[in-house]
C-alpha cells in the first residue's frame, strides 16, 4: 500500500512541475501596457461641437510603444474618461503601413479600448500610431448638460483634458438612418423619424418625407407607424409600443417619399420608419455620405379655445459606412549574415571570431561572435543605422584580417544583408587595403574611379575601381611600401593626390584609405544637373536623407549622393549622353521607389544646364477620420447630430430602454419592421448593418484575458492541495 501511494505521490508532483513551468511561461509570455506606458495624445476630435446626450463622440488616439519591445500577445488597455461611456463591442484591426495586420483592437463593454499585438509587431524595433473610434462611444446619460472637462490618461501618469458640451434634444422631430441589407441582400438605410417628441396635444399631424440623394431610391410600401413613448427624454431614452393600424392614417407615396397623416393624433409620440435602396454600392466604400430630411406640421387649438396654433418643424439625417480604424508603424529591426571565406580558393572558413561595432561607436555592440561550420556569423534584431564587423581573432592557419566590414540596416526590411570577408593563408605574409572615394565638397560617392598601386621599385602590383559607394579593394600584397596613384577620375572630377601607405607584419591590413575628388572648372562642353525630391501630400516640402545614384543609361554607377535638407542633389560637370538616377535609400518614412529618372544633356543645351528634375513620393500614413456612423444636420461633419438621428437603433425592442441617439448598434430588420421584439429568438435585428447573417458574440471576446504576471492559478492551488492530502495519508499508513 505505501509503495503505491509514494508512486502516486511522485506521479503528482511531476504534474505539478509541468503545470507549475507551463503556468510560469505564459506569465511572462504577455505585457499589458496601460496608457500610461505608451499614449502620447488623447482627444475628442470635434471639441466645437455640442452633443446631444447618447450621441456618439468620435476619439483620436495616438501611440508610440518606445522604450518597449512589444511581443505577440502583448496588449494595450485604454480606460475611457468619464463622462463618455462605451456601448459597443465590436472590434478592427491595427495595420502597419504595407496594410499588414499587427493587432486588433476591441472596444469592451468596461468602459475600454484593448488592444492585443500579434507576432508581426516583433519584427518593428518600435510603433508609433492612431486609433481612430468614430463609433461605439458616446455620451453618458449622467453627463452634465453644458460644458464637461474630459481628462484622459496619458504617458508618464499625466492627463489630457478635452472639452465635451452637451445639451438635451428639444426639437418635435428627429431623424436617423442605419445601414443594412435587404431580403435579397441590396444595400439599404433604415430611416426612423420620431415626431411629436414634446407630446404636444395635436389635432392633425402630417409627416412629409421626399427623397432628394441621388445615391438612395425610396422603397414603396416600407413605411410602418409605431406607438413611442419616453422612457427618459433628458437621457434620449424611448420605447417602442404598439404599431399604428393603416386605417388610423393616411398614406400617399410617390416615386421619391411619401405624405402621412394622422388625425386626432393627441399627446402620442410616434416612431415612422421607413426604407431607401443604395443605388450604387460602390458607394458605401468611397466615404459617401447619405442624406435625407423630414418635415413635420402639427395643429392644435389655443388656450380657452381661442384659434389655432400650427407647428412646423424639420430634421435632417446622415449616415455612412465610417468604421473604426488602427494604424500603427515603426522602423523594422533588421539582420546581417556575414560569411567568411579563404581567399584563395574561396572555401568557408569556421572559427574566424568578430567584434560588432555601430559607426562612430567604439564600444563594440556584440563580441565573440564566431563563423559556424558554413562560415557564417547571423546577427538580428538591429535596429537602423550603420555598422560594421572587425575581426578579432583569424580561424587556425589564417592571418588577421582587421579590415572593417561596413553595412547599412535601413530599417525598411527585414530581409538579412549579407556581407563577405576574406582571410589569407599565414604561410604569405600578404596584406590588403581599402579605399574610398568621395566628393571633396558634398561628400557624393564617387564610382568609376581608377587607382594604381604602384610599389617603391616604380612598379605596378595592382589596380582597384571603386564602386558605386566609392569602395574598392585589393588582397594579397607583400610587405612594403606603396603609392596609390589615381589614373582615371570620376567624370566631371580632378584626379586626386597620390597617397603613400604601408604595409608591414604588424599591420597588414592599414585603415581605410580616403581619397577626396576637387570638381572640374566647367567648361562649354560641360553641364549640371539638379535633382530635387518632394513630399508628394505637400509639393512645398523637400524630402532630406534620400540616396540616389547616378548612371549612364548602360548601368554603370557614377556616383551616389544624399539629399540636403531642401530635397537637393547637384551634380557638375557631366559631358553630354544619356543618364539616369535610381533611388537606393529611402529616407526615414518613406518606401524605396524604383523607379528610374531618365535625363539627357545634349550639346549646345543653356549655360544652366538641363535644368532641375522632380520627384516626390508619399508618406505612408492613415489619415483618422471624423464621421460618427451616425448623422448630424451639418453636412461638413458626417456623425452625431444634435437634432436629427436621436433614435437608439441597438435597444428597439418594445417596453425597453433604448438610447435616442447612439450610433452603430441593432437596427430594425428590413424585411420584418413590425416585428415584436419581445421575444429574443425572433427579435427581428441585424447585429451587424453590412453583414445581416453574421452574429456577434462579445462576451467571449470582453472575458478573454492575458495572464499577467501575479495571477494565482486555481488549478495550481487544487494540485497543491492533493499533494499534502496524499502526504498525510501516506505517513499515516506508514505509521501503521
Amino acid at each position: 500500500m505505501g509503495n503505491k501511494l509514494r508512486n502516486i505521490f511522485i506521479s503528482i508532483l511531476a504534474i505539478l512541475v509541468l503545470v507549475l513551468t507551463f503556468n510560469l511561461q505564459n506569465v511572462k509570455a504577455a505585457t499589458n501596457y496601460t496608457s500610461s506606458d505608451m499614449i502620447t495624445e488623447a482627444k475628442i476630435v470635434n471639441q466645437d461641437k455640442t452633443y446631444t446626450v447618447g450621441g456618439t463622440v468620435p476619439l483620436t488616439y495616438e501611440f508610440d510603444s518606445t522604450g518597449h519591445q512589444l511581443k505577440n500577445n502583448d496588449t494595450l488597455t485604454i480606460d475611457v474618461p468619464s463622462p463618455l461611456s462605451v456601448t459597443s463591442g465590436s472590434q478592427f484591426d491595427v495595420t502597419d503601413d504595407n496594410g499588414q495586420v499587427i493587432g486588433t483592437a476591441v472596444l469592451s463593454d468596461n468602459n475600454q479600448i484593448i488592444v492585443t499585438f500579434n507576432e508581426n509587431v516583433e519584427e518593428l524595433e518600435s510603433v508609433q500610431g492612431t486609433l481612430s473610434i468614430n463609433t461605439g462611444v458616446n455620451v453618458d446619460r449622467k453627463a452634465q448638460i453644458g460644458t464637461n472637462n474630459v481628462d484622459f490618461p496619458v504617458k508618464d501618469n499625466q492627463t489630457q483634458t478635452s472639452i465635451l458640451k452637451t445639451k438635451t434634444n428639444d426639437k418635435n422631430i428627429s431623424k436617423k438612418g442605419v445601414l443594412g441589407k435587404d431580403s435579397q441582400g441590396n444595400d439599404i438605410v433604415t430611416w426612423t423619424i420620431l415626431v411629436n417628441r414634446n407630446e404636444l396635444d395635436f389635432g392633425n399631424l402630417t409627416v412629409s418625407d421626399q427623397i432628394t440623394d441621388t445615391n438612395l431610391a425610396y422603397v414603396p410600401g416600407s413605411v410602418v407607424v409605431q406607438e413611442a413613448n419616453w422612457i427618459d427624454k433628458d437621457a434620449g431614452t424611448y420605447k417602442r409600443g404598439n404599431t399604428v393600424s393603416a386605417d388610423k392614417y393616411s398614406l400617399t407615396e410617390t416615386g421619391s417619399g411619401f405624405d402621412l397623416a394622422i388625425p386626432k393624433s393627441g399627446k402620442q409620440m410616434y416612431a415612422i420608419v421607413f426604407q431607401t435602396k443604395v443605388t450604387d454600392p460602390d458607394k458605401l466604400t468611397d466615404g459617401t455620405v447619405f442624406r435625407n430630411d423630414a418635415s413635420m406640421t402639427g395643429s392644435f387649438s389655443g388656450n380657452n379655445g381661442n384659434g389655432t396654433q400650427i407647428i412646423e418643424d424639420s430634421a435632417s439625417g446622415k449616415v455612412s459606412n465610417e468604421t473604426n480604424s488602427g494604424n500603427g508603424s515603426g522602423t523594422k529591426l533588421g539582420s546581417v549574415v556575414l560569411t567568411k571565406n579563404d581567399e584563395q580558393n574561396n572555401n568557408v572558413l569556421e572559427g574566424a571570431i568578430y567584434d560588432l561595432y555601430k559607426v562612430g561607436s567604439t564600444t563594440p555592440l556584440q563580441t565573440g561572435l564566431t563563423t559556424d561550420t558554413n562560415g557564417q556569423i547571423k546577427v538580428s534584431s538591429l535596429s537602423a543605422g550603420d555598422y560594421y564587423f572587425k575581426e578579432t581573432k583569424a580561424p587556425s592557419g589564417y592571418q588577421l584580417n582587421e579590415n572593417e566590414i561596413p553595412f547599412t540596416i535601413t530599417g525598411q526590411t527585414t530581409t538579412p544583408i549579407k556581407v563577405n570577408g576574406v582571410d589569407e593563408p599565414e604561410k604569405e605574409e600578404l596584406g590588403s587595403i581599402v579605399i574610398r572615394k568621395i566628393d571633396a565638397e558634398t561628400g557624393y560617392k564617387l564610382a568609376g574611379a581608377e587607382f594604381n598601386i604602384v610599389n617603391d621599385q616604380g612598379v605596378v602590383v595592382g589596380t582597384i575601381t571603386t564602386d558605386r559607394l566609392g569602395i574598392g579593394h585589393y588582397y594579397n600584397l607583400p610587405i612594403g611600401h606603396y603609392k596609390l596613384v589615381e589614373t582615371k577620375a570620376p567624370q566631371g572630377y580632378l584626379k586626386g593626390q597620390d597617397v603613400e601607405f604601408d604595409v608591414t607584419s604588424n599591420n597588414l591590413t592599414p585603415e581605410l584609405i580616403s581619397v577626396e575628388n576637387e570638381k572640374e572648372v566647367t567648361g562649354e562642353d560641360s553641364y549640371s544637373i539638379v535633382l530635387q525630391k518632394f513630399d508628394t501630400d505637400d509639393m512645398t516640402l523637400g524630402v532630406p536623407g534620400a540616396e540616389y545614384t547616378l548612371y549612364t543609361t548602360d548601368g554603370t554607377a557614377l556616383m551616389s549622393g544624399i539629399t540636403n535638407e531642401l530635397g537637393v542633389i547637384r551634380i557638375d560637370n557631366l559631358k553630354p549622353g544619356n543618364y539616369y538616377f535610381q533611388e537606393t535609400k529611402a529616407p526615414q518614412g518613406y518606401d524605396l521607389n524604383p523607379d528610374k529618372i531618365l535625363f539627357t544633356i545634349k550639346e549646345n543645351d543653356n549655360e544652366a544646364g538641363v535644368g532641375t528634375l522632380i520627384t516626390s513620393d508619399p508618406q505612408t500614413k492613415s489619415e483618422p477620420g471624423d464621421n460618427n456612423n451616425g448623422n448630424e444636420i451639418d453636412p461638413s461633419e458626417p456623425g452625431d447630430t444634435d437634432e436629427g438621428n436621436s433614435e437608439e437603433p441597438n435597444t428597439e425592442k418594445p417596453n425597453v430602454e433604448e438610447p435616442d441617439d447612439n450610433n452603430g448598434g441593432l437596427i430594425v430588420d428590413p424585411e420584418h419592421p413590425t416585428a415584436n421584439n419581445d421575444d429574443d429568438d425572433q427579435i427581428g435585428l441585424i447585429p451587424n448593418p453590412t453583414n445581416p447573417d453574421s452574429t456577434t458574440n462579445n462576451s467571449g471576446a470582453n472575458n478573454e484575458k492575458l495572464p499577467q504576471t501575479g495571477n494565482n492559478s486555481n488549478l495550481l492551488a487544487s494540485l497543491l492541495g492533493l499533494v499534502i492530502l496524499i502526504s498525510i495519508v501516506y505517513h499515516k499508513q506508514r505509521q501503521a
